[in-house]
């Protein structure tokens, strides 16, 4: 008995925290980068992603309005761009749900971040070099 009401409890909270954004698009967004000046070095803020001509990395939606993208090169100058994000629709089928009180204002919006998604994903940053 006191496992059933275990189970049925666990089913209920999986509901209720579960939200159409997180759950069809996910609470990361992928992004690659690509230069066309060989040994470039990559940036996510300021965390290194790698060197080379392309990189690719995983961005917690919750932080992408506020990430920065940095491509350089010794003797270079660097080329920056934000991250630029948009709604995503599917948030919106949470209004189906629960009327949006969890699913969008708490799931989506509070805690991953899903109601937002990255407005492109593929980004060419080549350092100006002389």
């Amino acid at each position: 008995m006191q496992q059933r009401a275990l189970t049925v409890a666990v089913i209920i909270l999986t509901l209720l925290t579960s939200s159409c954004a997180s759950i069809f698009s996910g609470t990361k967004e992928t992004i690659y980068i690509r230069s066309e000046e060989p040994n470039t070095e990559f940036y996510l803020g300021e965390r290194y992603l790698g060197r080379g001509t392309s990189a690719v990395t995983t961005i917690p939606k919750k932080r992408l309005s506020r990430s920065i993208l940095r491509a350089s090169k010794e003797g270079c100058n660097c080329r920056t761009t934000p991250i630029m994000t948009q709604f995503d629709g599917l948030t919106l089928l949470g209004l189906f749900w629960d009327l949006g009180l969890v699913s969008i204002l708490i799931v989506d919006l509070a805690a991953t971040g899903a109601v937002t998604k990255a407005a492109q994903t593929d980004y060419v940053l080549t350092p100006d070099c002389p």
